[in-house]
């Protein structure tokens, strides 16, 4: 059999309390500073989650304003296109109006003028043939 020598019961007990006391002021710290680290980093993790998420609703955010602001843009723009095409319809008939007004005091000032010219010639003619005829008989 083995026989117990007082020698291994020392080691036995130095390793015993070394354990103990590497637990004690070693592996203690050792794991008070891991698991610190370990809940940092976690914060960490999770703030960074939540930046992300904030980044991502303030992107939304932007896309739909400016969304909006493309369809407002749109329907300003289509109006503003109705109303210049209305004025210039407007404009054209105007002009139109206008330039057929001028026709009409034209032709009335060509009719008197036609009017009189007529006269006129007609009073020429007449004296040209009254000279004709004094000539042709005397």
């Amino acid at each position: 059999m083995l026989s117990l020598d007082y020698s291994a019961i020392v080691i036995f007990i130095s390793v015993w309390v070394l354990v103990y006391v590497l637990n004690r002021v070693f592996f203690k710290r050792v794991r008070k500073v891991m698991t610190e680290r370990e809940t940092k980093i976690q914060k960490n993790q999770e703030s960074q989650q939540k930046a992300i998420e904030a980044y991502e609703q303030s992107i939304n955010q932007i896309e739909e304003n400016l969304k909006a602001a493309r369809a407002i843009s749109d329907r300003t723009r289509e109006e503003l296109e109705k109303e210049a095409l209305q004025e210039k319809n407007r404009l054209l008939e105007e002009i139109s109006l206008e330039c057929r007004s001028q026709v009409e005091k034209a032709s009335q000032r060509l009719e008197e003028q036609m009017k009189k010219l007529k006269k006129r010639l007609g009073k020429e003619s007449e004296d040209l043939a009254e000279r004709i005829e004094e000539r042709l008989l005397h």
